[in-house]
């Protein structure tokens, strides 16, 4: 195996701020880690640990607005109204329509949905969606993941005669919409305790609230709308903490056995978590279904993805779900060329510059996702864009240090629209406007920087010896899960190892499989490095170690061990270790 240079130092997280405590009856690293996460009573450790959908979800009665929306849908219950549901192009939206349309038809309502398409509609409400659903007779509209940034289109639906719910979590404006009611939990008066749901689970608390008012018979079925829910959340990047890892944690577990026939449909067409034992976590919802879902808007329109959640039909549903897969297949061959063409400008324009801005013959359905691998790759904010005549349209990601809708708004003068997230948003300017956008964009950039402290060291969550690893920290560190933004898997730096075993496996020898001894207490510690044949250097059996790894429970055989997936592995001198 040949030796790789190590470029970076193994570094602890800055948790200096973190509060620390020793809780009790748990496993003292697991103490640890809970502290960095903010966890500071054994009550918060309780819920983090043994989070209950009963006791520790909110009511969705603490949006002071919730009251006003009840007695407006209740008027369209008793009038006989019909509805109109618009929604948005990406999962969350999609998802966020579904549900809502379900509940109100449910309920009893007639209703109307409208998802609007990515490439030619754009993000937000626009007053052709208000024109059709007055023409379909719509006297009360509801927008889901949206709305709160559309005042004059609201403005415009009021004066056709229909009115406005807003269900929606994107950052407000200073100008809100004059609608009956505005359910979104970023509002400073929103009355909501948690600001951090995305638009299905707005949705979801709106439906909680309708189903307790005019369905309170069916409130006990909710639960099997979490995997909707779920897939919501984990696919809009929502932060994995407070009441969202409850929503997470129990939506996984409805997926698992989930009654809608378009998840069953996709996951058996994709094969998804075949391999895993069946098992489905946050990252196989990121990784495997919400970009199947995603497709449709970015390859071709969003509704046939809505179609497939609403399908009651199994064999339609079985269609739609391969159509849905070939289009991901589609979708993932394009962006890797898009992405190549990209990089190519980066390197020859941006390479050292702080804010990357690109544009060009970049299809309106892919630039967001470009913009994610480019920017996770370079670790800077990235702007890619497709060229319309003399205005250029397209969506930005960012490193979790740099808020992008701040630097947008500061360089507000030079767009003709934005809005968005701390880590993506989206935002239409004019060619000639390229240039000043750019210089404003990138002096925010490198004044958030200002507030950072650079490291190029590879993070570690905790220090730890060996022999802290074992079974009852295994158990304790499976319940931190669900993992993802806002609550990674734990990275421990553990020493005191001797190498007992090492091998390459797999079919190109490019893994590892090993096992350690633990120099303290002579316990073994299996290990799995998925890459490292060529990373590892010359260590063999005897060699003194220090590894950076996740602990995690194996399932082989009916059998049940603790094992470490390896990130790296390094040699030390046995006086280091």
């Amino acid at each position: 195996m040949k030796q790789k240079t190590i470029l970076k130092e193994w570094v602890i997280k800055d948790y200096a701020h973190a509060p620390h405590s020793d809780l009790e009856n748990i496993h003292p690293v697991t103490s640890l880690l809970l502290s960095h996460r903010g966890v500071k009573s054994a009550e918060q450790a309780r819920e983090f640990l043994y989070p209950d959908y009963d006791e520790h979800s909110h009511s969705p009665h603490l949006f002071v607005q919730m009251k006003k929306v009840i007695e407006r849908v209740g008027r369209a219950l008793e009038e006989g109204e019909k509805v109109g549901v618009f929604g948005d192009h990406d999962v969350d939206g999609i998802s966020a329509a579904t549900l809502m349309s379900e509940a109100l038809e449910k309920l009893g309502l007639a209703c109307e949905v409208t998802i609007p398409s990515k490439h030619h509609d754009g993000h937000g409400l626009n007053e052709n969606a208000i024109d059709d659903f007055v023409a379909s007779e719509v006297s009360l509209m509801i927008t889901v993941d949206c709305g709160t940034s559309n005042a004059k289109e609201i403005a415009y639906a009021k004066e056709k005669g229909v009115d406005t719910i807003v269900v929606d979590h994107h950052l407000a404006p200073e100008i809100l919409p004059e609608a009956i009611a505005i359910i979104n939990p970023q509002l400073p008066d929103s009355g909501y305790p948690f600001r951090d749901l995305c638009g299905t689970a707005c949705v979801f608390k709106v439906v909680e609230a309708l189903y307790g008012t005019f369905f309170p018979g069916e409130s006990e079925q909710l639960k099997w709308l979490l995997d909707i829910v779920g897939v919501g959340t984990i696919a809009d990047c929502m932060p994995l903490r407070g009441e969202n890892r409850l929503l997470v944690k129990y939506g996984l577990l409805v997926l698992q056995k989930t009654r809608r026939l378009g998840y069953q449909e996709m996951i058996a067409v994709g094969e998804i978590g075949k391999y895993d034992g069946g098992d489905i976590n946050a990252q196989t919802v990121a990784f495997q279904i919400a970009p199947r879902i995603n497709a449709a808007g970015r390859m071709g329109e969003a509704r046939d993805a809505f179609a497939l959640m609403r399908e009651t039909d199994p064999a339609l549903a079985h269609v739609r779900a391969k159509e849905l897969d070939a289009t991901n297949v589609k979708r993932r061959k394009l962006t890797e060329k898009l992405f190549n063409k990209a990089e190519k400008e980066v390197k020859a324009a941006f390479h050292d510059r702080p804010f990357i801005f690109i544009s060009g013959d970049y299809p309106i359905g892919l630039v967001g996702i470009v913009a994610g691998r480019i920017c996770h790759k370079y670790g800077k904010p990235v702007g890619v864009f497709m060229e319309e005549g003399d205005t250029v349209r397209g969506s930005f990601r960012s490193p979790e240090h740099i808020h992008i809708v701040e630097v947008l708004d500061a360089a507000s003068d030079h767009l003709l629209k934005h809005g968005g997230h701390a880590r993506a948003a989206g935002a239409t300017l004019a060619k000639k406007e390229i240039n000043a956008f750019i210089a404003r964009a990138t002096a925010s950039v490198e004044e958030q920087l200002e507030d950072v402290t650079a490291d190029d060291g590879i993070f570690a969550d905790l220090k730890v010896c060996a022999t802290e690893i074992d079974h009852d920290l295994c158990e304790e560190l499976v319940r931190f899960e669900p993992y993802g933004h806002g609550n990674e898997e734990p990275v421990l730096w553990i020493t005191n190892l001797l190498v007992e075993n090492l091998r390459a496996v797999g079919k190109t020898g490019k893994h590892i499989k090993c096992v350690f001894y633990k120099q303290q207490d002579g316990g073994l510690l299996e290990g799995i490095g998925f890459g490292l044949a060529e990373n590892i250097g010359e260590i063999t059996q005897g060699d003194h170690v220090e590894i950076l790894g996740n602990v995690r429970a194996n399932h082989f055989n009916g059998k049940t061990t603790t094992q470490v997936n390896v990130l790296e592995m390094r040699k030390v001198s046995s006086l280091d270790s």
